[in-house]
């Protein structure tokens, strides 16, 4: 990195030269960062996000099958989970891990109910 000086020496080299005017260096003054970190506060509420579409999955059960048996995987084929009605299950927003629930029945149906929700982790910012 050149000092001010060799700056000051380098122009004034190159000014004798070439034709032209005489170049000068200043000092750039920027303003104190503090006044950059000041938090600004913004009100808002749940209204402008209630819109926002999410994806919720629940993962039923997981099987190995050998690749011979996926080729063999057609309509109407059925793989066994080896869950049922009150066995514990996660549940995903968005891919991520957000809660821990049950499998129940509902009028003949599969449902879920959420018996623990996990809060996000926290994200570190770099300069911590």
């Amino acid at each position: 990195m050149m000092t001010e000086k060799e700056i000051e020496q380098f122009l004034s080299e190159l000014n004798g030269t070439q034709s032209g005017g005489e170049a000068a260096v200043k000092k750039v003054r920027f303003p104190p960062l503090d006044s950059l970190r000041q938090e600004r506060t913004i009100k808002t509420s749940l209204a402008h996000i209630e819109d926002v579409k999410v994806t919720i999955s629940a993962e039923l059960g997981e099987i190995t099958l050998k690749f011979r048996e996926v080729l063999n995987l057609d309509v109407g084929s059925v793989i066994d989970l080896e869950k049922s009605a009150g066995d514990a299950i996660n549940v995903y927003v968005n891919d991520k891990k957000a809660a821990l629930g049950e499998i129940i029945v509902v009028n003949d149906s599969f449902a879920v109910r959420i018996n623990k929700l996990i809060p996000p982790k926290k994200v570190r910012r770099e300069s911590e």
